[in-house]
């Protein structure tokens, strides 16, 4: 009798929380994708304008980005990249802001050029996930990083304006 008089707080509890993440879903989707023309991938629900606008800011943010790395640029990656940003660069190596920003005035990490394509912005909310492909030649910290690569960033507003706080670069096998 006593094991369940436990156990009914427990059920209840977890009936709640799925009546709570039920409610959550609503009938439209709050995900919406903007590819560039090389991206094959659409959301069959139309993204709202706002939407719209934001992942044409992440997209922006993504070519400041490029053109950052490529001219070493360290004070645009300050204010693009989080503070407490995730890199995982493409040796598997998990690198903070402060070692980016350490590796690019240093030299260590320097880009002779970086070709975009297949760029996908899908906006979660307040979150974006950018997936694209990029084609370098250059290096990181220190070592050849030269390749083609499926790149993944993340982004959020931790101070109320994008900024990348995630960022994953996996080679891409030939």
């Amino acid at each position: 009798m006593t094991n369940r008089i436990v156990r009914l707080p427990i059920f209840a509890a977890a009936i709640v929380i799925l009546f709570a993440l039920a409610g959550c879903q609503n009938s439209g989707s709050n995900v919406s994708t903007v590819s560039n023309a090389n991206s094959s991938v659409s959301n069959a629900n139309a993204p709202s304008q706002t939407a719209k606008d934001e992942s044409k800011e992440i997209s922006d943010l993504l070519d400041q980005y490029n053109d950052a790395l490529l001219k070493k640029d360290a004070e645009t990656l300050e204010r693009i990249w989080a503070d407490d940003l995730s890199f995982v660069n493409p040796r598997g190596q998990l690198l903070t802001k402060k070692e980016r920003i350490e590796n690019i005035k240093t030299g260590a990490t320097a880009l002779r050029s970086a070709d975009v394509s297949e760029k996908q912005v899908r906006m979660y909310g307040d979150t974006a996930v950018a997936t694209l492909v990029v084609k370098i030649s250059g290096q990181y910290s220190g070592e050849e990083g030269s390749g083609e690569f499926r790149i993944t960033t993340v982004w959020a507003k931790p101070k109320g304006s994008w900024q990348m706080v995630a960022v994953q670069m996996t080679p891409i096998a030939k």
